[in-house]
């Protein structure tokens, strides 16, 4: 909104007549939610009658630990600040990575909890072993609540030995639950998940919620036991300074995750000041707003390079080329704008899984379930990232 009061148009095709006092004022948007979402939101009002620092929380799953239905992700951050004012406006579960901003991420992070370490519930993604060693020491602690290292198959996260290696970090007083962070939409791997018995949450790409067998195995997983912390189910690019209708964007997509599709949190990232205050006044409105016409303009007005980490192509290419790592390494360069951490995940790749590696057979597009141009896709990340 402008300073006379006038609306501020939305990019793109989302178009929302909505004023700022209308998406704050609890009784409308509580009226609007309960119209939308029906027996959801009779379910997520139960769970908001539990609150930490005055939000609404849930026990996030087994592990029986109390969060708020947002989570500070930060993977945008390098600030010191920010973290602080995540603290400061009564969000509790943080995350990060050691890779994050080439490091400055955890190394921010660490500048904090030397102080206020017991104001969070921390998850760091990083295997047991030297890996977790080392991120402790980054953060300023010696325990980590959650690990939640990445993997996006059955055969990693069956991997002999990955327990154990779990079992001895816990033991030690170093973690206290394990997950993973998953791109994959897999029912086969939620089930396998659950199966399997000694994980505790997944963070999972909630990048496209259209697939009935995935939300169900989100369900199974839940009534598990299992944690369910929601990433990339939110615009990419982060808001800077959001207009009302961005914020009710945010909003709309924030509630439905939570009401509708299994969530415990949501894992938003946070680079700025406005960012933060927009999460926690979303938290006030109790993830009770809901707009079902702006979502679906959202994700209609998805553009033709929106990856669904549908999983299709895992496998594909007759080359070895890694599809799908590529085309996320894409979006953190050409959406999150972070183009130096990019570039350190593609050199991670070995060089035969490399995008210099495709013959242009077309094998992957004809998989792909949104019919992305696929071998554009992978000759751009080559040349912006190699």
């Amino acid at each position: 909104m402008s300073a006379n009061g006038e609306k501020q148009p939305l990019s793109g095709s989302l178009h929302l007549s909505i004023t700022r006092r209308d998406f704050f004022k609890g009784s409308a948007a509580a009226a609007l939610g309960a119209a939308a979402l029906g027996s959801g939101l009779r379910a997520a009002e139960t769970a908001a009658e539990l609150t930490v620092n005055g939000l609404p929380a849930v026990v996030f799953g087994r592990s029986g630990l109390k969060v708020t239905r947002i989570s500070f992700g930060g993977i945008l951050m390098t600030e010191p600040a920010v973290l602080s004012h995540v603290l400061d406006r009564g969000i509790n579960l943080v995350h990060t990575a050691p890779g994050y901003m080439n490091g400055r991420s955890i190394e921010a992070f660490g500048k904090v909890l030397k102080t206020r370490r017991q104001e969070t519930v921390l998850a760091t993604k990083v295997m047991p072993g030297k890996d977790l060693d080392s991120a402790l020491k980054t953060l300023n602690t010696d325990y980590t609540d959650f690990i939640i290292p990445p993997m996006d198959s059955i055969e990693e996260i069956s991997r002999p030995g990955l327990r154990e290696e779990f079992e001895k970090a816990r033991q030690a007083g170093k973690c206290g639950h394990m997950g993973f962070a998953c791109h994959t939409q897999s029912p086969e791997l939620i089930d396998k998940m659950v199966e399997l018995g000694f994980y505790g949450l997944i963070l999972m790409s909630y990048a496209d919620t259209g697939n009935p067998a995935f939300i169900d195995s989100l369900d199974r997983a839940r009534k598990a036991g299992i944690g369910i912390l929601a990433m990339k189910g939110l615009p990419k690019r982060a808001a800077g300074n959001p207009t009302a209708e961005e914020r009710a964007l945010y909003a709309t997509l924030c509630g439905s995750m939570v009401n509708r599709l299994h969530a415990h949190t949501i894992l938003a990232s946070m680079g700025s000041f406005q960012a933060v205050d927009m999460y926690r006044e979303i938290l006030e409105t109790r993830l009770s707003f809901h707009a079902p016409n702006l979502e679906e303009s959202y994700r209609a007005g998805l553009d033709g390079s929106y990856c669904a980490m549908c999983d299709n192509c895992r496998g594909i290419c007759p080359n070895g080329v890694a599809v799908k790592d590529i085309v996320r390494f894409r979006m953190y360069d050409r959406d999150y704008r972070m183009t130096a951490y990019a570039r350190t995940e593609y050199a991670g790749l070995a060089e035969n899984c490399r995008a210099g590696a495709c013959d242009n057979c077309g094998l992957c597009e004809n998989v792909c379930s949104r019919h992305l141009p696929l071998r554009g896709m992978l000759s751009e990340a080559h040349a912006r990232l190699a």
